[in-house]
């Protein structure tokens, strides 16, 4: 029986070599019997040829000297490919923050009045949001009271003129420039937009949308954000009946025209802005929905020179749609927040009781500058009727967070508040075309 078993595996063992065998002569047969004309070399061809060796690169090092326990540095290395080295151009980047109507109505100046001081004092108001504003690189608000002084009287609807204080308190917050175009631009008159302007200086605020002089119109307005150069327009569809003088016309305030609009985007990119935002007054008040006028002015002008639409009047929000313009051979990423809604104001109806922060996220890389994004942040304004008058307050809303108010938060307040990010969330929520609610660690919050 072992024999046989032996005798199986001695057979099976030998059949797998003769196999073996048969597999290597099939394969080298073609190169046994090529052709020595075809095969290439011949054999004493093969003795005779010459097989060039790249000379070998030398690296020589200075020596240290003698007495110094450094090892010798020459290195002897045989020729290596050469390798480019490729410097990237650094990613600069910027965030503009943005805000809708601030409308002091009279209600919020009687809360802002301490008879103790016999001052008004509106930065309470404004406490909560601060870091919001002040940790963006610059900030925009579309101011739409008057601040002419106390000689004008302080009013609100229907013409609106609010204490000089809140022009320190905006700036105090980390607002840089107010966009003063809007349909109360003339409540006070001619005297009424000179004192305005006069006034936002003295406390340290840009402006751009009402001029004093035609040169002063003439000047594009463009700053340096963190090595990125912006260029701001504002401009308004109407003026509340109110007829801008003749000789004043070319330059008073900026009336919305497509055609206006593009030649001053020009004008700004002939003076090095690299971005172009135009804060426009318009659509119609109250509506959720962007106008057919809105939409059709917005597209023109964003393909006419303009990056990003940032709209005010509504007072509510209304959405943010994320466009294409084809130039230069690429494809541009262009923005229209149709309304920001009201940032400060005494509306207390559904919907005007809140805006947005909108953050422009701005990028550049070499010789181009793009817009990367736009973000967003609600806020809600707050009133309290723990004191007499009642209090408001500009409130931060964000989704599981309770923000911090000197003033105590009631059920309803904290209701709204949560009806608010759901309302917004449904209109406004789009992280696949770059547009979404604020990561607060962005600023560092």
């Amino acid at each position: 029986m072992i024999q046989r078993l032996f005798k199986v595996g001695f057979l099976k063992t030998a059949l797998r070599i003769l196999l073996v065998l048969v597999a290597v002569f099939a394969l080298c047969s073609p190169l046994m019997f090529w052709p020595a004309e075809e095969a290439g070399l011949s054999g004493t061809q093969l003795a005779q040829a010459t097989v060039t060796i790249p000379s070998p690169v030398v690296v020589t090092a200075t020596l240290a000297p003698p007495e110094t326990t450094a090892p010798s540095t020459t290195v002897s290395t045989a020729a290596q490919p050469s390798t480019t080295t490729t410097t990237t151009e650094p990613v600069l980047s910027a965030t503009v923050a943005a805000v809708g109507d601030v409308l002091p109505h009279v209600p919020i100046m009687r809360g802002a009045y301490n008879p103790a001081a016999k001052v008004y004092d509106f930065r309470p108001l404004f406490a909560a949001v601060a870091p919001y504003i002040s940790r963006a690189d610059y900030a925009v608000a579309n101011l739409e009271s008057k601040v002419a002084g106390e000689d004008f009287g302080y009013s609100g609807y229907p013409l609106f003129n609010c204490p000089t204080s809140i022009a320190y308190a905006l700036r105090s917050i980390g607002f840089d420039l107010m966009a003063t175009a809007n349909n109360h631009t003339f409540d006070f008159g001619w005297e009424g937009i000179v004192a305005t302007l006069e006034n936002l200086e003295r406390f340290g605020l840009a402006h751009v949308g009402t001029y004093r002089s035609l040169e002063e119109r003439r000047k594009p307005f463009v700053v340096d954000v963190r090595g990125i150069k912006v260029a701001f327009l504002n401009y308004t569809s109407w003026l509340n009946g109110f007829i801008v003088p003749r000789d004043r016309q070319s330059y008073a305030v900026n009336m919305l025209d497509v055609d206006q609009v593009a030649e001053d985007a020009m004008a700004a990119r002939m003076e090095g802005a690299e971005i172009v935002i135009a804060m426009l007054h318009y659509g119609v008040e109250y509506e959720r929905v962007p106008s057919q006028e809105q939409t059709k002015i917005s597209e023109e002008i964003l393909s006419r020179g303009v990056d990003v639409v940032l709209g005010a009047h509504p007072h509510v929000v209304q959405p943010i749609a994320h466009l294409f313009d084809f130039s230069s051979w690429r494809v541009n990423d262009k923005y229209v927040v149709y309304s920001m809604g009201n940032f400060a104001s005494a509306q207390r109806w559904r919907y005007s009781d809140s805006g947005i922060i909108v953050y422009v996220e701005l990028r550049k890389q070499g010789q181009r500058a793009y817009v990367a994004g736009i973000s967003y942040l609600p806020v809600y304004v707050q009133r309290s009727t723990v004191t007499y008058p009642p209090q408001y307050r500009v409130l931060p809303v964000l989704p599981g967070y309770a923000p911090i108010s000197d003033l105590p938060l009631t059920r309803e307040d904290t209701e709204r508040m949560t009806q608010v990010w759901e309302e917004l969330r449904d209109m406004l929520y789009r992280p696949d075309e770059g547009i979404q609610p604020l990561d607060p660690s962005v600023l560092g919050l």
